[in-house]
């Protein structure tokens, strides 16, 4: 891992992989520890995958004064100039597919292909399933080994997997977020809006969502799929938030087949 001084904030990254640049965005709160490690060997078998901890996130400076989805983008492009990297593959899940979506449309000759998981265009923009109606409810904006392991995954699922799921526990550990960035990330999140934009996407793009998914219901995900032009929507039926660990095998065939194509 390595940092690098961008748009007023040290970015901490790392880079793994030969080939193409390909660039990971996780969601709300989480960091670059979080990825599964069979996700990352296949994702760098054929690229140079980088991951980044989002400003606020990780070993990353975290600004206590707001920032949003554009800011975030921004930190993106600004790794890429610092990495000198004209144009790379970009994948963002929940928030991060909210970032790479901003990245997409305001800088699209930087963008090669994109792929947006368990995201959405605006929060607002569907009804809010009554589970998240009752999260949004709740005071503090924690991000506790055992909320966000609510948010990806069923109770059957947690209780099937223990292995992955302490492994999960063990990387969500090493450098949680604070309140206060947590607290930005959700304002961040909830204030984005793309849909009037989206349709300016012009990359090719590859959509994926799982059915069972109450943090961004499906609806979300055909919204993405009918404004953004030539996409193409995969869904899993019995998928969650957490569709990409979830389903990682059909997932990463999905990703494999959409980036050679």
């Amino acid at each position: 891992m390595e940092k690098i001084f961008v748009n007023g904030i040290n970015i901490c990254y790392e880079s793994i992989g030969e080939g193409f640049p390909l660039i990971g965005l996780t969601g709300k709160g989480s960091n670059m520890d979080w990825w599964n490690p069979e996700i990352k060997a296949a994702l760098s078998k054929r690229n140079r995958f980088i991951m980044l901890d989002q400003r606020g996130t990780g070993r990353s400076d975290a600004p206590t004064e707001a920032y949003d989805i554009s800011d975030m983008a921004n930190d993106v492009i600004g790794l890429m100039n610092a990495l000198d990297i004209e144009k790379a593959h970009i994948l963002g899940q929940s928030m991060g597919g909210m970032i790479a979506q901003e990245l997409a449309i305001e800088n699209p000759s930087r963008v090669s292909k994109l792929i947006l998981c368990s995201t959405t265009c605006g929060v607002k923009r569907i009804r809010p399933s009554f589970r998240m109606i009752k999260w949004l409810m709740r005071k503090n904006y924690t991000n506790t080994p055992q909320d966000m392991l609510d948010m990806l995954y069923s109770k059957a699922y947690i209780e099937e997997n223990p292995d992955l799921i302490d492994s999960l526990v063990e990387k969500m550990q090493i450098a949680p977020t604070n309140p206060r960035s947590m607290e930005i990330h959700h304002n961040a999140s909830k204030n984005f809006d793309s849909y009037h934009r989206i349709g300016q996407i012009s990359v090719p793009t590859l959509i994926i969502h799982g059915e069972k998914d109450w943090v961004f219901r499906p609806k979300h995900a055909k919204i993405l799929n009918r404004r953004i032009p030539d996409s193409k929507l995969i869904l899993f039926p019995y998928a969650g938030h957490g569709v990409f660990s979830q389903e990682r095998h059909k997932v990463l065939e999905e990703i494999h087949r959409f980036l050679i194509d």
